[in-house]
C-alpha cells in the first residue's frame, strides 16, 4: 500500500482542504494510523477535540483495524455529534486511505460533551465560544452532503499526486488538478447557511467558467422557493435566450441523464448539460457553452458534474434554511397578533414601527443584516404588553400612578420573554431600551446618550412618530405637521438628535398606505378622552 499523501506532502494539503469544510483528516498507511500534527489557527479547537481526545482516538483506532482493508464507508456517528468515514482512492499501482472526522450541531448539546472536553483538557464553555466564531456546525442532516464533498476532494488530491509522477504530462495535469481543487474549495467555501443563493450561484458559475474555459454558464432552477426567487442565473456572453435554455434543459431531462454530457447545437456550438440533483429529486439543470479552446474533455465534464452536485446541496440547504426562517417569522407574526388582540386600538402599530425603523436604518446606511434585524425588533418591541392587563392598555381615561407603573413594565417583560429565544439575542436590548430617552429621562433604566443601543434609539423615533400619527382611545391622530414639529422639538431630549434630520427626510408613502389600511379595520371610539401617557 502506497501513501502518496505522506511521501509528497499531500497530507498537509488534504488537511487544509478539509479544514476549510470543518473536517479533521487522518491518513492510514502501512497498516497504521498517521495522526496529523496540530495546526495552529482559528479552527485548532476542532483538531484538539477530534484528534487530541483519548475518547475519539480510541474509537478511531478500533475502526481503523477493520478499515485497513475495507472499501470506502459511508459516514457513521462514532460519538454523539461526531461522525467519521473512510475514504479510499486507488489505481493499478497504489492505494490511498484516509479517515475524515467532523462534528455536527448535536455535539455541544450532547450529555457526553463535557467528558469529551475533559479527555483533551478543554473547557466546554471555551469550545462553545469558539464554535460560534468559527465555521458553523452543520445539522446532522447535512452529513451525507459533506461526506460526498470530502470524497471529491480526496479524489482530486489523489489524481493530482498520481499525475505528478508522470513527468511527460506533469505541467498540464498539475494545472488541471490544481484548478479542480481550487474550484471545489471555492464551492465549499460558499456552502454556508445564510449565504444569498444568487450570490453563491453567480460565484459558482463564474468559477466554473474560468476553470473550464466556458464562455457562459447557466443555472436553471425548476421550482422557485423563498430561498431562490429567480428561476435562473446566467453569467458570461453569447448564451442562448432563456426560452432556448429552458427548451434544451427539457430535452436533457427527457433523456434521463444523471451526469454531464455534451452535444452540438447548430447555432451555439457545443453545449454541456448536467442535472442538478439531490438524492433522486431533480432541482434544475446546469448548462455551459461557448468554449474557445476546443471540445470539452472528460476533465471538464467531471468538473461540471461536481459543480452541479455542490449546487444541488446548496439549493437543498437554502430551501431548508428558508423554511426555518419562515417558521421563525411566523412565530414573530403570532406574537404581534397577540399584542393586537390585547389592544385593538393599536392595531398594526408594531408592523408600522418595524417599517419605519427599517427605512430609517437603511437611510442611515446601516448594513443589510442590521436593517433586517431592526425590522424584526420593531415587530416585537411591544411584546411585553402581553403581560399588561387589558383594562390598563385599553383604558380611555387618565392612568393612575399604579397603572402607569404597569405600562412601564412592558420593556422588561418583553426582554424576559425574548431572552428565552436564542434567535432573539440581537433584538433583546432594543426591546428593553426603546423607551429610554437621549437626556436620561426615559425608562426602565434611565440611561442616556450613546449608552442607549442604536437599534433602540431608532425604534424610539419610529414608535413615537406612529403613536402620534394614529388615533387612540384617548385622542385623535395629530396632523403630519404637528407630528414633525414634535419630533423636531424633542431632538436632543427624547431622541438622538443625529437621527431626527434623516427621519424627517424619509419617504413615508409606504407607511401612509399601511396606516390607511390599518385604520379601516381599527375600532372607532367617539368618546376620546385625555390619557396620562401614550402607548
Amino acid at each position: 500500500m502506497s501513501n502518496l499523501q505522506t511521501s509528497s506532502g499531500g497530507e498537509s494539503r488534504m488537511a487544509l482542504h478539509c479544514a476549510a469544510a470543518g473536517v479533521v483528516w487522518i491518513s492510514l498507511a502501512d497498516d497504521r494510523i498517521i495522526w496529523p500534527e496540530r495546526q495552529e489557527g482559528q479552527s485548532a479547537w476542532r483538531f484538539d477535540l477530534l484528534a487530541g481526545s483519548s475518547l475519539i482516538r480510541g474509537v478511531i483506532e478500533k475502526l481503523a483495524e477493520n478499515w485497513k482493508t475495507s472499501e470506502a464507508s459511508s459516514a457513521q456517528e462514532i460519538f454523539p455529534g461526531v461522525w467519521a468515514m473512510l475514504s479510499v482512492e486507488q489505481d493499478r499501482r497504489c492505494e490511498e486511505r484516509g479517515i475524515a472526522i467532523f462534528p455536527t450541531a448535536d455535539l455541544t448539546s450532547a450529555e457526553q460533551f463535557e467528558p469529551l472536553c475533559d479527555s483533551c483538557g478543554l473547557e466546554p464553555a471555551a469550545i462553545c465560544r469558539m464554535v460560534s466564531e468559527d465555521i458553523p456546525l452543520m445539522p446532522s442532516a447535512g452529513v451525507p452532503a459533506l461526506a460526498r464533498i470530502v470524497r471529491q476532494m480526496h479524489a482530486a488530491e489523489f489524481a493530482l499526486l498520481r499525475e505528478h509522477e508522470s513527468s511527460d504530462s506533469v505541467d498540464r495535469r498539475l494545472s488541471e488538478s490544481y484548478e479542480e481543487i481550487h474550484l471545489l474549495h471555492s464551492l465549499i467555501s460558499g456552502l454556508v447557511v445564510g449565504t444569498e443563493p444568487d450570490l453563491f450561484l453567480g460565484n459558482a458559475a463564474r468559477e466554473l467558467a474560468e476553470v473550464c474555459g466556458f464562455g457562459w454558464i447557466a443555472v436553471l432552477v425548476d421550482q422557485t422557493t423563498e430561498a431562490f426567487a429567480p428561476d435562473h442565473v446566467v453569467v458570461g456572453e453569447g448564451h442562448p435566450t432563456r426560452s432556448e435554455l429552458r427548451r434544451m434543459a427539457r430535452i436533457h431531462a427527457e433523456d434521463g441523464r444523471r451526469s454531464s454530457a455534451a452535444w452540438e447545437v447548430e447555432e451555439y456550438g457545443e453545449i454541456v448539460g448536467c442535472p442538478i440533483l439531490i438524492e433522486d429529486q431533480r432541482l434544475g439543470t446546469l448548462m455551459a457553452g461557448g468554449r474557445s479552446c476546443g471540445q470539452t474533455s472528460n476533465v471538464e465534464l467531471k468538473l461540471v458534474s461536481a459543480s452541479a452536485g455542490h449546487i444541488g446541496i446548496f439549493l437543498a440547504n437554502a430551501s431548508l434554511y428558508a423554511d426555518l426562517d419562515a417558521m421563525f417569522r411566523g412565530v414573530l407574526q403570532a406574537m404581534v397578533a397577540a399584542i393586537d388582540a390585547k389592544d385593538p386600538y393599536t392595531h398594526g402599530h408594531s408592523h408600522r414601527v418595524a417599517l419605519l425603523s427599517r427605512d430609517l436604518a437603511a437611510a442611515l446606511g446601516m448594513p443589510d443584516a442590521f436593517v433586517n434585524d431592526i425590522y424584526l425588533a420593531g415587530l416585537v418591541h411591544d411584546i411585553g404588553k402581553i403581560g399588561v392587563p387589558e383594562s390598563v392598555l385599553c383604558k380611555a381615561g387618565a392612568l393612575t400612578d399604579s397603572e402607569r407603573a404597569q405600562i412601564r413594565q412592558h420593556p422588561q417583560i418583553g426582554h424576559e420573554i425574548l431572552k428565552k429565544v436564542p434567535q432573539m439575542e440581537e433584538l433583546m436590548t432594543a426591546v428593553l431600551c426603546h423607551h429610554e430617552a437621549w437626556d436620561g429621562g426615559g425608562y426602565p433604566a434611565g440611561i442616556s446618550g450613546e449608552d442607549i443601543p442604536i437599534m433602540a434609539r431608532i425604534i424610539a423615533v419610529a414608535d413615537s412618530f406612529d403613536a402620534m400619527s394614529s388615533s387612540r382611545t384617548y385622542r385623535s391622530a395629530l396632523s403630519r405637521e404637528k407630528v414633525f414639529a414634535e419630533i423636531q422639538r424633542c431632538a436632543g431630549t427624547q431622541f438622538d438628535p443625529t437621527l431626527v434630520p434623516t427621519f424627517l427626510g424619509l419617504d413615508l408613502r409606504e407607511y401612509d398606505r399601511r396606516l390607511l389600511q390599518d385604520s379601516v379595520t381599527a375600532p372607532v371610539d367617539s368618546s376620546l378622552k385625555t390619557k396620562g401617557e401614550a402607548a
